[in-house]
């Protein structure tokens, strides 16, 4: 199974202290003992990074990155302007009400163009999107 990782995941996982952390332990074993792929973008990542580097520093979100960046389990895809202005039509543009970010709407796009139904995230915004999470 494939599934969509979000930063707010990612997040959960590398913080002890997220109210999400020992939901998303949770998950991720189940996903290890299930087989599940994780698929993202280097906005994601990027996101992921700036935030572990505000609140742990340079050294911790260097290693946390790298770690990801290492992982068989997950796949970075990369994110290009025309990709991003896609997204932005389809999804920023669609549902112009929410605060999607455009790392949220590359994500749906790469979803959508991908048949990837699910997310491993704790926004909900990918429900909204009209996407399942994991649970």
């Amino acid at each position: 199974m494939r599934v969509l990782a979000d930063t707010s995941a990612l997040l959960a996982l590398a913080n002890g202290r997220d109210q999400w952390h020992p939901r998303a332990v949770r998950i991720a074993r189940a996903g290890a003992a299930s087989g599940v792929r994780y698929t993202s973008t280097t906005l994601v990542l990027a996101e992921f990074h700036a935030r572990v580097l505000y609140v742990r520093g340079p050294h911790e979100a260097r290693r946390a990155v790298s770690v990801l960046l290492d992982d068989p389990v997950h796949e970075w895809r990369e994110v290009s302007a025309e990709f991003a202005r896609d997204a932005v039509a389809r999804w920023m543009v669609r549902f112009a009400d929410q605060r999607f970010s455009l790392a949220d709407a590359v994500s749906f796009e790469v979803m959508r163009r991908e048949r990837i139904t699910t997310a491993f995230a704790f926004d909900q915004h990918f429900e909204t999107a009209g996407f399942t999470l994991l649970d």
